[in-house]
């Protein structure tokens, strides 16, 4: 979009079109007009829908006229990963592997943005299956960061999170199974928000640890976009029911004193913490003090080498299962999946079966780290954005910058990804609050209180 509207929150869009002062059609044809202008640049939407993007946008606006809105998103701008289903539109999970599938059906979290109105442009870029950590997919190319186009936005969310950075809409819906919320978020300078599990319906869902959330700029956008999201849908049964909970008018809280929390400098997985995200760290605990929380600091590390790689391999299995629904042929043309699933290809299913037993027994140890408190305090990420073209910080361990994430999908706890500033190189940094599981609201609450005290972000300078 451009100026005003590109960043403009989808609050101030829908209080705009509520007093007749903007139209949904001319936000819809602002975004479509920032799609062509950025989009070259950094590679986030694959796939548009101009005509249906302004039929909707003029149903909208008709809608606003006769005070009559369709729902809190009604003529929002919104794009759609590729992962999901989209109705009429082609999807790829990210590789290059097989041929595109055209849904006659919505994923329930696309299904709860039409029922709130919003407008669908196209569908964006994600990486091969969702378990690269870096932009980079066979099918869709490399998706690039808007602070700055030489480094990666983070996966799998890629595309999301570089439209709603960019400019393009002010939400988006991210998926997370090991981090693809919270990392795209940190390297993007976004507000994200992996929720409790089942508490966002998915479908079709092939892992206990996968959900569905907000992405926006500012945590306030993200309450908004969690009134949408939750509640239940048939095709999940897993799905939790709807908690009455009215994000927005309850995003303040009220007085911290009585609150705790955890603040972890390393988990012992991945790489090492970087001096900027250590400092920017300091800060943020520094900012709850200020507030009256009581702070800890974890004393010892609690998780080595020996914890990562069974969960890791875990992974590869269930990735190689989709991998290998495709013929050889087709698979080589997913070369960073292939190889990084390749190891796995030899184990047997009894290796599987404990390393699956170990990957539950770090989910009762992370788990664990929250007793006594309200929250944990961690980096998102150990570094800010790495190249634009790498699979991963480290192109030989690609599976390394999940690091700080994946245990709170094991554990599915709600946890959000604060944006707290930017490192040396101006990139962006981020901070992971993980609550207790079902406390969505707590959590909300706090980064929202966090974000207000530290500032929100300034706009990525593309």
């Amino acid at each position: 979009m451009t100026a005003p509207y590109s960043q403009l929150s989808a609050r101030a869009m829908v209080q705009a079109f509520a007093r007749l002062e903007l139209s949904p059609v001319d936000v819809t044809q602002a975004a479509l007009a920032r799609i062509e202008s950025v989009n070259p640049r950094i590679n986030a939407i694959y796939h548009m829908d101009a005509e249906g993007a302004l039929e909707a946008a003029r149903a909208s606006e008709k809608r606003w006229h006769d005070n009559i809105p369709m729902g809190p998103l009604d003529g929002v701008p919104t794009t759609v990963k590729d992962a999901m289903d989209c109705i009429g539109m082609p999807a790829y999970r990210g590789s290059a592997a097989g041929e595109a599938s055209v849904s006659t059906t919505d994923h329930p979290t696309v299904a709860r943005m039409r029922e709130a109105g919003s407008v669908i442009l196209g569908k964006n870029t994600m990486c091969d299956y969702g378990i690269l950590a870096g932009g980079v997919s066979s099918k869709h190319g490399v998706t690039r960061n808007p602070w700055d186009v030489s480094r990666t936005t983070g996966a799998s969310s890629s595309g999301a999170s570089a439209s709603v950075a960019a400019g393009i809409e002010p939400v988006s819906i991210g998926t997370d199974i090991v981090g693809s919320i919270r990392l795209p978020a940190s390297y993007c300078g976004l507000a994200g928000l992996k929720p409790s599990q089942g508490r966002v319906p998915y479908y079709v869902c092939n892992s206990p640890a996968i959900t569905a959330g907000p992405l926006a700029r500012n945590f306030g956008d993200v309450a908004l976009h969690m009134n949408v999201l939750t509640g239940e849908d048939t095709r999940d049964f897993a799905a939790l029911a709807r908690d009455g909970v009215n994000y927005v008018s309850r995003l303040t809280r009220g007085d911290c004193k009585d609150m705790s929390v955890l603040v972890i400098q390393e988990l012992g997985l991945g790489e090492p913490v970087a001096e900027d995200v250590q400092a920017a760290l300091e800060r943020t605990a520094q900012v709850l003090r200020d507030m009256g929380v009581q702070v800890t600091y974890l004393e010892t590390v609690s998780f080595s080498r020996t914890d990562w790689e069974p969960a890791e391999a875990f992974y590869k299995i269930r990735t190689l299962s989709e991998l290998m629904r495709q013929p050889e042929a087709e698979q080589a043309k997913t070369p960073y999946i292939r190889d990084w699933t390749n190891d796995a290809r030899a184990l047997s299913a009894v290796e599987h079966q404990r390393n699956f037993d170990h990957t539950q027994a770090l989910r009762e140890r992370a788990l664990a780290l929250i007793d006594g408190h309200d929250f944990v305090l961690l980096p998102s990420t150990p570094d800010t954005a790495f190249a634009a073209d790498l699979p991963g910080s480290d192109p030989d361990k690609p599976f390394e910058s999940w690091a700080n994430t994946f245990l709170f999908n094991l554990t599915e706890q709600p946890d959000s990804s604060i944006p707290v500033g930017l490192d040396r190189n101006g990139l962006p940094i981020g901070m992971q609050l993980v609550g207790r599981r079902f406390d969505d609201l707590g959590v909300l609450q706090m980064s929202w209180r966090i974000e207000r005290d530290i500032g929100e972000m300034p706009p990525a300078p593309l």
